[in-house]
C-alpha cells in the first residue's frame, strides 16, 4: 500500500536510494560520485521535513519496497510569457530490485498522480537517463510522454 513517508521510514528509503544511486553511477560515472550513508540520511530527511517536498512509500507489512520523492513547483505567479501554474516534479522513483514487475512502480505513480491533483497541479514531470530505456518504457506505459529532449555536449 502507498502512503506518505515519515521519519521512521528513513532506513528503508535509504536502502532503496542507495540502489538507485548505484544505477545512476553506472549510467553516468562522470557526474555521480559514490556517497556514504549519512549523506543519504540528510538528502531523504529533507524531503520529509520540507512542506514543498514529500516522499510517498510503498509499504508491505512494514517493509519499504518503493518510494517516490516529489517536489511541488510553481511558476511564481507567471513571469511575462509564462502563465502561473503548479506542477509536481518526481525527483526519484525507486522500486526494490527484488520487487520489480509486481505493480509497485505503477502504484507509486498512481499515488503521485493523486498527490498532484491534491496540490492542484497542472501536470507531473520527471527526468530519466537516456540510457535507462526500461524506465522510459514504464513511464510511457503509464501515460507519460516525452515533453522535450535535453541535449548535452561534454567538454571534458
Amino acid at each position: 500500500m502507498t502512503r506518505p513517508a515519515d521519519i521512521k521510514d528513513l532506513n528503508g528509503i535509504n536502502v532503496l536510494h542507495a540502489q538507485l544511486h548505484i544505477q545512476h553511477i553506472a549510467y553516468r560515472p562522470d557526474i555521480f560520485a559514490p556517497i556514504e550513508q549519512p549523506l543519504f540520511d540528510e538528502l531523504m530527511a529533507a524531503y520529509i521535513n520540507d512542506d514543498r517536498k514529500d516522499i510517498i512509500v510503498y509499504d508491505k507489512d512494514g517493509e519499504i519496497l518503493g518510494y517516490a520523492a516529489v517536489s511541488v513547483c510553481d511558476t511564481e505567479k507567471g513571469r511575462g510569457e509564462i502563465l502561473p501554474f503548479v506542477f509536481v516534479e518526481v525527483n526519484e522513483l525507486c522500486v526494490a530490485e527484488n520487487a520489480h514487475r509486481q505493480g509497485i512502480g505503477t502504484a507509486l505513480l498512481d499515488a503521485v498522480k493523486e498527490y498532484a491533483k491534491g496540490k492542484n497541479a497542472k501536470f507531473i514531470e520527471l527526468g530519466v537517463q537516456a540510457e535507462n530505456t526500461g524506465a522510459q518504457a514504464f513511464y510511457k506505459a503509464n501515460g507519460m510522454f516525452v515533453k522535450n529532449h535535453k541535449m548535452q555536449y561534454k567538454l571534458q
